[in-house]
């Protein structure tokens, strides 16, 4: 298996798939907890991917708990004479860079620019969804639909 990361990380990704092929031989399967726990030592090949300063790591923690906050919030919105639908009151408009802004619905749909990134970023997903699963025949159906749908976003 060649293994390669698709965001930097400060080890090599086939030193690091190789190692979690041997956690999950050893363990009969990975988790984040077997993992975390393999790497606790400051020789483990996966120490330097974690942040060990437990004030740093703690505040790191509650921005991921803020992101799960606002990404969950959600409002019923009218449409017409459809019944109301529930969607998620912010959405992000920020880059593939940048991930970490994000405006009210109501607002971003209202602004060309806004729209066309939320667009753009439920794309990049649809596309991340396509790769992980291109190997289900059963979708096909579902990424001819996301073919289309690169031509048009």
């Amino acid at each position: 298996m060649v293994y390669d990361w698709k965001r930097n990380m400060p080890v090599k990704a086939q030193a690091a798939g190789e190692y979690l092929e041997q956690l999950e031989k050893k363990h009969g399967e990975i988790t984040p907890k077997i993992v975390l726990d393999a790497s606790r030592s400051e020789d483990a090949l996966l120490h330097p991917c974690f942040e060990w300063n437990d004030g740093v790591a703690a505040e790191k923690y509650r921005e991921v708990q803020a992101r799960f906050l606002i990404r969950n919030l959600v409002v019923s919105v009218e449409r017409d004479d459809s019944p109301p639908q529930v969607v998620r009151a912010y959405v992000n408009v920020s880059s593939e860079i940048d991930a970490g802004s994000y405006i009210a619905v109501k607002t971003a749909m209202q602004n060309d620019d806004m729209k066309n990134q939320v667009l753009k970023n439920a794309l990049n997903e649809l596309k991340a969804f396509q790769k992980k699963y291109a190997d289900l025949q059963e979708l096909s159906e579902v990424f001819s639909a996301i073919d289309a749908l690169k031509m048009v976003i």
